[in-house]
């Protein structure tokens, strides 16, 4: 049997997808050099994840990271540790890449303690927005609904909303037609919105995602050059869906109102690539930060020298420290609100991650 049979067998006792899923998901979006097993004495595979390749804008920069999906372990082989082993082994595959972060979205909310005990720290949120049924959506500028928009259309206009986002875990074309792919079979809607100008012509100024869930609309994201191009996004959907209210999971530093909830969890895996991009970001920022990290720390475990643009380790330092934190803290700093971010005088900035097949 194969690594991707193997896979499947586990998947398939783990989750509640169905075979339509599945078959699409392993033909679409599995590769095999990012598959990760686990066997017992026996030599049959007991756990499995997928250590997948992203990229993210961070600090001006695109930075290497990886995503966690499907990990799952056979239900007979629970509680036997294989899956704590199989995180070390994606932590150090993760580091060993490449990689500034690992990042994953728990798939229920009691994973977030699992993934903390491995250094993982809430640093994704949502801002959750409720719509009434009643909310029209109501918007200043002149909209209409595209049709049989071009493939390269939709992606270029794609590409360039997500990499206007300051810190977002970026898709790539592929994965834009599996996004598209996962919510075809979930029966969802995706509309792209187009605006005139006499000096730019016709273009593509927002898009949205959204699925039915019973009396709700779930709008997944909406992406778009500006406040009134994404609500034009919002009222499309509220003409396909009339007197339904809306659940936006909207970007995290939106300054309109609702809950801020956790969407996902990062862990450092690469503490000088972060410091440096940040650094060479900010070159006015000075500070003298100690990571301690106790499953990877040959390259985290280090004293880091911020000044001038630039980050260096120096271990033999042994003067004041700014911050002296685990790494799962630097995480929680590096990743947090403006305001916090002021306070420990670090740059941080707030992430996010969306239209996850999670």
């Amino acid at each position: 049997m194969s690594k991707r049979d193997d896979i499947i067998k586990v998947w398939q006792e783990s989750f509640s997808d169905s075979r339509e899923y599945v078959a699409m998901y392993f033909d679409r979006v599995y590769r095999d050099d990012e598959a990760m097993t686990l066997t017992d004495p026996q030599g049959n595979v007991v756990s499995s994840l997928l250590l997948q390749h992203y990229g993210m804008s961070f600090q001006g920069a695109e930075v290497p990271v990886s995503y966690i999906a499907g990990a799952a372990t056979r239900r007979a082989q629970r509680g036997n540790g294989y899956m704590s082993q199989l995180v070390r082994d994606a932590l150090q595959a993760s580091a060993e890449r490449g990689d500034m972060l690992c990042t994953l979205i728990p798939a229920r909310s009691a994973l977030y303690y699992f993934y903390s005990r491995f250094g993982f720290a809430r640093v994704f949120y949502t801002k959750e927005q409720r719509f009434t049924a009643l909310h029209s959506f109501p918007v200043e500028g002149e909209y209409h609904l595209m049709e049989d928009v071009a493939a390269d259309d939709v992606w270029e206009a794609f590409d360039r909303f997500q990499h206007e986002r300051e810190c977002y875990v970026l898709h790539t074309r592929r994965d834009l037609d599996n996004i598209q792919a996962d919510l075809d079979m979930d029966g969802g809607d995706f509309v792209v919105i187009g605006a005139d100008d006499e000096d730019r012509g016709p273009r593509i100024v927002s898009m949205a995602w959204a699925v039915r869930r019973n009396d709700l609309l779930l709008v997944n994201d909406v992406m778009g050059e500006d406040e009134d191009a994404r609500t034009a996004a919002m009222r499309a959907l509220r003409e396909r869906y009339p007197g339904v209210p809306f659940l936006l999971l909207g970007r995290p530093t939106d300054v309109v109102g609702g809950r801020l909830m956790p969407r996902g969890m990062a862990r450092v895996v690469n503490a000088g690539m972060l410091l440096s991009t940040v650094a060479a970001r900010h070159d006015k920022w000075q500070s003298r930060i100690r990571v301690s990290d106790r499953l990877l720390p040959s390259l985290n475990a280090h004293t880091f020298i911020i000044k001038g643009g630039e980050c260096v380790v120096d271990d033999s330092y042994s003067g004041p420290l700014d911050l002296d934190i685990s790494v799962d803290v630097l995480a929680d700093v590096a990743f947090s609100s403006t305001e916090i971010g002021e306070v420990m005088r670090f740059p941080s900035v707030r992430p996010m991650i969306s239209l996850m097949l999670d």
